[in-house]
């Protein structure tokens, strides 16, 4: 692979990409990235081998800057330490094929939570299989974060697991108590996330979770209020 290709894929391994070199002083980059919730990754060209020193120059070739840290944005390159804004607004909001199938995909929470309180057949069952499907889907998304990012850590892989366990105990108990489970699980599920494993993750992935939680989990807790009902 030429050093053209391999900083073309360099640069577009996250949304935000920052080299630097093993001395350079990144001047609270790296925490400020974090700290906004920007998906974001750091190539260091150190340079005691003859590969970095070439990509290096194929670096400086490319964004006609001599220095490091050099920040690029989808790809693109956009300055130094002084182009940090920029990355932190390009996050600002999500893609829209995200936003759409998020938002879409609290269409048969509110169907089931409808059903259940105009007494249609089966509702309960369905709204409790989807919660359990989505509680899991929301607990994997961290699995592949982790071991896409290669992390070794312990922490992201058991509590990942853990909202599968409580969906698939929900579907063991009485329907209304199961889906009030799910409800409260989602809730707690997104505080865990929040103050455990959202670091790293893009600002607009975290926000548009909040509100996607919020309304699986109304859906639940309001489903299983129509159950004593019937």
């Amino acid at each position: 692979m030429s050093d053209e290709h391999e900083l073309e894929r360099l640069t577009q391994q996250a949304p935000v990409v920052v080299f630097h070199s093993p001395v350079t002083d990144l001047a609270g980059i790296d925490d400020a990235l974090i700290e906004a919730g920007v998906d974001w990754t750091r190539v260091e060209l150190g340079m005691g081998s003859a590969s970095n020193r070439a990509l290096f120059h194929g670096l400086q070739a490319m964004t006609g800057r001599q220095s490091l840290p050099q920040l690029f944005v989808d790809g693109r390159f956009v300055g130094g330490i002084e182009a940090l804004p920029v990355c932190l607004g390009g996050s600002a909001a999500p893609p829209p094929s995200a936003a759409w199938m998020g938002y879409l995909g609290l269409l048969p929470f509110l169907i089931g939570m409808t059903g259940l309180w105009v007494d249609a057949p089966g509702s309960g069952t369905w709204l409790a299989a989807y919660g359990a499907v989505i509680l899991s889907f929301v607990g994997a998304m961290h699995w592949g974060s982790a071991a896409r990012a290669g992390s070794y850590a312990a922490k992201p892989y058991v509590l990942s697991v853990l909202p599968a366990l409580i969906g698939w105990v929900a579907l063991l108990l009485p329907q209304a108590l199961g889906l009030g489970l799910m409800g409260g699980a989602f809730l707690l599920w997104r505080w865990v996330e929040y103050r455990l494993l959202d670091r790293g993750q893009p600002g607009w992935l975290a926000r548009m979770r909040g509100r996607l939680t919020l309304g699986a989990a109304l859906s639940l807790l309001v489903g299983a209020a129509a159950i004593p009902y019937w």
